[in-house]
C-alpha cells in the first residue's frame, strides 16, 4: 500500500476517559496502528471527561509525554490533539472558551450527537458552529438512533456543511447488523467522508482496526473512495484545507 492512513478519532490517552488504563497500553495502540500504516493519530478524549475530571492543559501535557515516548521507542506514528465534543446547547460557548477543542487547532471539530431518537436543538447548534467558521465532523452517525430513524436528517446536515466520520468496525458488523446495513447505505449515498477507528483499547472489541475497515469499505464503494476516507480527506483536515466531497444522496433506508 503506497499511502498513509490518518486516524482522526481515537481514545488512546491513558486514564482520561474510557480509553486505555496505562501509558504502556497507549504505546501498544500506537504500535498496532503503525503496523497498519497509520501515519497520524488524533487523540479525541471525551470533552465531558476532560473538563470534569482533568483539564485541557492536562491532556495537552499528556499528549506531549506520549509523543516523547513514541520518539524514544522509534515509532514513526505521531499523535495530534482533538476532542470528541458532545453536542448540546452550550457547545458554541465551550468552543469560544477553549474547553471544547477542534482537531489540532484546525477549522474542523469532531462532534458527537445526542443519544436520543429526536432532538430539537441540533440543527441550531450546528448552524452556530458553522457561523463560527468551523466545520462539524459528525462522529459515527451510523450508530446514532437520531439518524437511523430519520436518515435524511443526515443528508440535510451534510448539505448544510457538516462532514461525517464512520467507525471502521461498523462496516464489518461489530456493532450489529442494523448498524452494518445503515453504514453501507451511508457509504453508497456519498454520506460517509472519513473512516476512523474510534479505538478505546489495545486488545478486544475496540482495538485498532482502521486498515481492516479500509479494506471492507473498498469492497462497497471501491478502492479510490476508500482511500479518500482514510488518507486523502483526513490528511486534508489535518492540513486545515478545504475538502472536495461528492454530492450527497438521500437515503431510502429506515431502521425498523
Amino acid at each position: 500500500m503506497n499511502f498513509s492512513l490518518f486516524d482522526l478519532h481515537n481514545h488512546l490517552l491513558p486514564l482520561v476517559d474510557d480509553g486505555p488504563i496505562s501509558m504502556d497500553e497507549t504505546m501498544e495502540i500506537v504500535s498496532l496502528s503503525e503496523l497498519q500504516g497509520v501515519h497520524t493519530i488524533v487523540a479525541t478524549p471525551h470533552k465531558k471527561d476532560v473538563n470534569e475530571l482533568h483539564s485541557v492543559t492536562y491532556v495537552k501535557d499528556l499528549l506531549e509525554e506520549a509523543n516523547q515516548i513514541c520518539s524514544e521507542r522509534g515509532y514513526s506514528t505521531r499523535l495530534k490533539l482533538g476532542m470528541e465534543n458532545h453536542l448540546d446547547p452550550s457547545l458554541p460557548d465551550d468552543i469560544s472558551t477553549g474547553t471544547a477543542l477542534p482537531i489540532e487547532g484546525s477549522k474542523y471539530i469532531l462532534v458527537e450527537m445526542p443519544y436520543v431518537r429526536k432532538s430539537n436543538f441540533i440543527e441550531d447548534v450546528l448552524s452556530q458552529i458553522l457561523e463560527m467558521g468551523l466545520v462539524p465532523i459528525i462522529a459515527h452517525p451510523e450508530r446514532m438512533e437520531l439518524f437511523q430513524y430519520n436518515p435524511n436528517l443526515l443528508s440535510k446536515l451534510v448539505r448544510n456543511g457538516a462532514v461525517t466520520q464512520l467507525t471502521a468496525s461498523s462496516v464489518y458488523g461489530k456493532f450489529g447488523s442494523t448498524v452494518q446495513r445503515f453504514t453501507e447505505q451511508i457509504l453508497r449515498c456519498n454520506l460517509g467522508h472519513i473512516l476512523a477507528s474510534d479505538t478505546h483499547m489495545s486488545r478486544g472489541e475496540r482495538s485498532p482496526d482502521l486498515l481492516k475497515g479500509y479494506f471492507e469499505v473498498s469492497k462497497i464503494v471501491g478502492v479510490e473512495s476508500a482511500r479518500d476516507m482514510v488518507s486523502t480527506l483526513p490528511g486534508a483536515i489535518l492540513d486545515d484545507k478545504a475538502l472536495n466531497l461528492k454530492g450527497p444522496i438521500d437515503i431510502g433506508y429506515r431502521a425498523e
